[in-house]
């Protein structure tokens, strides 16, 4: 080899493959810039350093015949190196970024690029070696993706794809389509569509293609066009080279944002909208990240703020900055040294009800058969509306949003097959808020549940009525009829069905008892029973807290057992009070009923027999209160302001009656006066205006 090919072999090792990038994805981004730069530094130009070990005079020995020889050599010494075919694949990937429509060559021309690079003329018999040997660098690119693989990631994790169609220039070109600022703005993509580090979920590449195309739609996150233009482009399949490359940049990525100047330590969490007090109140959540349970994050020149991990896994201490107008629409985005949170910007946010939180929180894709919130801004709500509309369905209600200029759309089902799939299939500018999920795996969703499952490890889903069974979710097909082979108590059939709609299985006469249904890659238990006349299903309610002088914080399978805390039945002449639960950071919280009465609340201690025997972490951050009959309203401060809550139906709140010398009633109304505008609220504030001597007062 050359002494200037072995310099620049030596300089894209380090650049690409030092020990910076150990247990990093490797992305081989080669562009002009680039290699202008390290030709400066260099003397030699990349096309003229691979282009002096070209083998032009003996016919019977491939092109690359002196590369392919050292890479053998390279081989047999243990591989404690990048191959020496190294450059050759950069100026593969310099070749690919040169990709477009000009000169005469269309977008899709690699090999002319390719062939303008060692400056030959297009149709020559060199020119034709030069593509026609392509078959070698192909070959050079696979032994580097081995490489890679083997050594574990001790230099880097590789991102080497290809797609079926022009599997050769494939590889250069998956190189050549992320960007080192692409990949900061992929890794934010990551944080924002609640991906896990490693993609432990393993969300397929056709889904996180899905994502991608939504978190773009209709904004600027900046990333390249050429990138951008394969993402307009490529089909809905899992085969394609972009969904194949984030793919894998989604399986290397470990939660931190895509930051070298900052050695990659940062973590980053996309912000979430939550809609709380039935849609009276907007606030900004955060979910906790594993190993950080208390930071501080500040608006770029603005207020700083303290989070501390809280229930539900989401950080506390966002309370004080209000969602605005401004923020929804704009985008927001908070910093600190250990954590990122960021808002994208948008017009129409979806959301669907928290397991935990008991809140509707923004989401990323729609789930068929289940209920959903639609927020949108003034500009969307006509096209929204006529998109909602065309589910068909239970009326979808409107109402006013707690920030000017967006409203909010209740209750958006799809229970109709054929008119969600219509609707969609139309499209629209907000079609895509309507999308559901690429499954690769079988699920079910809806039917008429009677019981859960609390059996551990007995692989049943539930437990439904006979008649209700629940829907069959299926993966997408890539089979050419498009059909997908179902699988029920070990019967087989393909059907023809869309993957976005849900699949009855009610329509289908099954006895009581364990069915098993899916695909022959994934299936799913569940039962089905005429009612739960004679009890539970057998083993339910197994369940238990193992205790040895301290009960173990996990719940078991107690079966057995002599020793487990387990649930109680209580007879039905005993009557458990009514609670409400606030989070720990409530100072004070009084109840009141519409006569004038105000009856303080108290965090409840624990108790020493629980305190004794559950860890820290078991017991919770939330209080809990007890509501006596006749009570209608919950007012309660944080270090930040003042809330209040109903505690009925807005028809079955009195009207207020209070006695003229109720002040303390009053003044707790007042507190939280401007906190809600229903209109059951207004009357218990003119009330306690009244009282007060403030009649009128605004």
């Amino acid at each position: 080899m050359r002494s200037e090919y072995k310099q620049w072999h030596e300089a894209l090792s380090a650049e690409f493959f030092g020990a910076g990038n150990a247990l990093r994805s490797t992305v081989l981004y080669v562009d002009a810039e680039f290699e202008q730069k390290l030709a400066e530094r260099i003397g030699t130009g990349l096309a003229q350093a691979v282009a002096g070990e070209l083998n032009w005079s003996d016919p019977d020995r491939p092109l690359f015949n002196s590369i392919q020889q050292e890479c053998r050599l390279w081989e047999q010494r243990g591989n404690a190196v990048p191959p020496p075919s190294l450059p050759v694949l950069a100026l593969s990937v310099l070749a690919a970024t040169h990709m477009a429509s000009s000169d005469g060559m269309l977008r899709t021309n690699f090999y002319g690029r390719w062939i303008q690079l060692f400056a030959e003329q297009p149709s020559s018999s060199r020119a034709n070696k030069l593509e026609h040997a392509f078959q070698d660098v192909a070959a050079m690119w696979e032994e580097l993706n081995t490489w890679l693989e083997q050594t574990g990631g001790l230099f880097g994790t590789s991102t080497v794809s290809t797609g079926e169609l022009y599997w050769k220039i494939g590889y250069p070109i998956s190189q050549a389509l992320v960007r080192g600022s692409d990949r900061q703005v992929l890794t934010r993509f990551f944080a924002a569509t609640r991906l896990r580090p490693r993609n432990a979920d393993e969300v397929s590449g056709r889904e996180l293609l899905r994502r991608l195309r939504v978190w773009t739609a209709g904004r600027d996150r900046r990333l390249s066009p050429r990138l951008m233009e394969e993402l307009a482009s490529a089909p809905d399949t899992g085969d394609t080279l972009i969904a194949s490359l984030v793919k894998r940049l989604a399986d290397d990525w470990d939660g931190t944002l895509h930051e070298p100047e900052r050695e990659h330590r940062r973590r980053a969490i996309g912000l979430r909208l939550l809609v709380a007090d039935r849609g009276r109140r907007l606030e900004w959540l955060a979910e906790a990240c594993d190993g950080i349970d208390e930071t501080r994050v500040a608006v770029p020149g603005g207020r700083t703020f303290t989070l501390h991990k809280g229930y539900g896994d989401v950080y506390q201490g966002l309370e004080p900055l209000h969602p605005s107008w401004q923020q929804l629409g704009q985008g927001l985005r908070l910093e600190g040294d250990a954590l990122v949170l960021e808002w994208a910007p948008q017009e129409v946010v979806l959301l669907r009800l928290h397991p935990h939180l008991g809140e509707w929180v923004s989401t990323e894709y729609f789930e068929p058969g289940e209920q959903h919130w639609i927020l949108a801004a003034d500009s969307a709500v006509r096209a929204v509306r006529s998109m909602v509309d065309a589910l068909g369905g239970r009326t979808v209600r409107e109402a006013p949003a707690p920030v000017s200029g967006w409203k909010l759309f209740k209750g958006v089902r799809a229970v109709n097959g054929l008119a969600f799939a219509h609707t969609l299939d139309q499209g629209g500018e907000y079609a895509h808020v309507l999308e559901p999920q690429i499954r690769s795996r079988t699920a079910l969703c809806g039917g008429l549940r009677i019981a859960p499952e609390y059996r551990v490890g007995a692989g049943v889903v539930g437990h439904f009525l006979r008649g209700g069974a629940p829907d069959l979710l299926l993966p997408a097909s890539d089979s050419p009829d498009a059909r997908v082979e179902v699988v029920l108590n070990g019967r087989s059939q393909k059907l023809r069905a869309d993957p976005r709609v849900p699949f009855p299985l009610c329509r289908v006469p099954l006895e009581e008892g364990e069915h098993r249904v899916g695909t022959a890659h994934s299936s799913q238990v569940f039962t089905l029973h005429d009612g739960l006349h004679e009890g539970l299903p057998p083993g339910t309610g197994t369940l238990g807290y193992s205790c040895d002088g301290t009960a173990r914080p996990e719940l078991s399978d107690a079966a057995g057992s002599k020793t487990a805390i387990r649930g109680a039945e209580a007879p039905h002449s005993v009557r458990t009070p009514r609670t409400e639960l606030l989070r720990s950071t409530v100072l004070e919280a009084m109840l009141l009923d519409p006569h004038g009465g105000v009856r303080q609340t108290r965090h409840q201690p624990v108790p020493a027999w629980m305190a004794s025997r559950l860890p820290t972490q078991a017991l919770g951050p939330c209080l809990e209160i007890e509501v006596p009959d006749g009570y209608v309203w919950l007012v309660y401060r944080t270090a930040s302001r003042w809330s209040v809550r109903a505690l009925a139906a807005e028809e079955d709140i009195p009207a207020p009656t209070p006695a003229p010398d109720d002040y303390s009633w009053a003044y707790a109304v007042l507190s939280a006066a401007p906190r809600l505008q229903d209109p059951a609220w207004l009357h218990y504030v003119t009330a306690a205006q009244a009282i007060t001597g403030r009649q009128g007062a605004s």
